[in-house]
This record gives C-alpha cells, structure tokens and sequence, in this order.
C-alpha cells in the first residue's frame, strides 16, 4: 500500500470511529442551573428572580410567571468544556403530570398537577416536560423559561397555551441529556444550594383522583390565603406568600384574588 493510500485509509477510519464515539455528557459536578428574571442583558439571580416564580394554572401572564421567569442552565463536561448545541428537548424540567393516585408515576414532580384525565372540564393539557428554549450555545448556556419561549429570543417569555399546570412540589427536577442537574442560587454558588421550586396559586385539591378539582382557583385557595394573614405559621405559608416577602399579607391576597376562577381555559384559553 502507498504511503498516500495508507493516509486516506487511516483518515476514513479515525472518520466512523469519531463519527461513532458517544457525546460528551453533562458532568453532574460542574453542570448547573441558576434561577432568573428581567431580560437577558439585564437579569435578576438568586433571591430576586425567586420572587417572580409563582403561576396560575391559566398560564395568563400578569402576576403569573411575570419578569420572564426562567432557569439558565449551564452544561460542561468533566474536562470544563462547555457543551454547545445539545437540542432542546434534550434539557427539561420534568413533571409526572398528576399523582400516584391519579396513575402518574415516575422521576418527576409528583404533586404538581397538569392533565385533562381528572381535568376535563375545560379540558387541561397533559404537561410532563418544560423544555429549553433553544439549544445550548458555544457557552453551553440555554434557558428554560417557565411560561414558554422563542427559540429565536431564548430567555424571554413568548406564553405557550400548552403549559398549564396546578399545585405544587417541593423539587421540580431539572435533567439535561439524562443527567439531573443541581441547582445553584447564583453562579458563583455551590451546586445543591438551590432547589427549583414554582409556587401556585392552585394552592389546595386536585392530587385525588376527584374529577375537576384541580388546575382551578376557588374559595378553598383564595380562603386558605386569607386565613394565613397574621395566623400562626403552618406548613402551607412558603406556598401562600407569593411575593416572597417572609410572610403572608394582603399583597399575597390581591394576586390571588386576580386569579380568581382562572383554569385551564378561564380567561384566556
């Protein structure tokens, strides 16, 4: 064989071995999501994007998921090489979509509450996946923004009718490629100072397997509210005190009472 020859063969086989070999994964350890608000250029971390994460089953915007609410996820290898371009469906919050009660098993948020089986009328959309907005980018960076996004402005809320849930869970977990990531409050954190959390303004029912009682807000949540102003703490005040304030007060009050009656399809479909 020449010496031309030999080169052309060794190059076509280091071409399928490459073209065969696995991508790199996430490394657990170094890959993280961050919690965020505000614009892209301009954005809230930490405390001051939590604050925003609060949502209304309608998905209607307003106190609903306000600020472009959304996680950054990071991902890189174990060699610290970011990972660029791994597509969007592959990065996720993921959500069973109802209980065990209700027949919704699995390595999701097992109380948050997002399907038309126990929610008919209207009918509620089977949510089991928030997707990324966009693949990662030569930085390894993407977004997950809760309401839905653009692909095309990754980052910022563009409502998607389809993301409508109720309840909540005290881990949404967030897997990029199969590997669950940690979260961290601000970049510069630790990975697993954060856990991903939305509160709802579904605050109570909906996890039996009770038709429409859930993904609606009624007198029970708007009530359960009202009863926590000045009341001893209990387990349900984290949830109750939407604005993130330490307490529940009347500001509390009015943002539920906006979303008075709102569900799947009430007021905007």
């Amino acid at each position: 064989m020449s010496t031309r020859l030999g080169i052309f063969v060794a190059g076509i086989l280091a071409c399928a071995v490459f073209a065969g070999s696995a991508p790199a994964q996430p490394d657990p350890t170094k890959s993280y999501y961050v919690p965020e608000a505000g614009s892209v250029p301009a954005t809230f971390t930490g405390a001051d994007a939590i604050k925003f994460f609060r949502a209304c089953p309608n998905n209607d915007g307003g106190s609903s998921l306000p600020q472009n609410a959304r996680v950054k996820v990071v991902l890189v290898t174990a060699d610290d090489l970011p990972i660029v371009g791994l597509d969007a469906a592959s990065i996720f919050v993921k959500f069973n979509g109802g209980t065990n009660v209700q027949g919704f098993f699995g390595n999701g948020a097992d109380s948050v509450i997002a399907n038309g089986v126990y929610n008919t009328s209207p009918p509620c959309p089977l949510v089991q996946y928030l997707y990324a907005d966009a693949p990662t980018d030569d930085a390894g960076v993407t977004y997950i923004t809760f309401a839905g996004a653009n692909p095309l402005a990754p980052g910022i809320t563009d409502r998607d009718e389809t993301r409508k849930w109720g309840h909540f869970d005290n881990e949404l977990p967030v897997f990029a490629d199969g590997v669950q990531l940690q979260g961290r409050l601000v970049d510069a954190g630790t990975n697993g100072d954060y856990v991903l959390r939305i509160k709802n303004f579904d605050l109570k029912g909906g996890l039996s397997n009770g038709n429409n009682q859930g993904e609606v807000i009624s007198s029970v949540d708007y009530n359960s509210v009202k009863g926590g102003i000045g009341a001893a703490p209990d387990d349900l005040d984290y949830w109750r005190d939407f604005d993130s304030g330490g307490f529940v007060n009347v500001t509390d009050l009015n943002m539920i009472a906006y979303h008075m009656h709102h569900d799947c399809g009430t007021p905007i479909p």
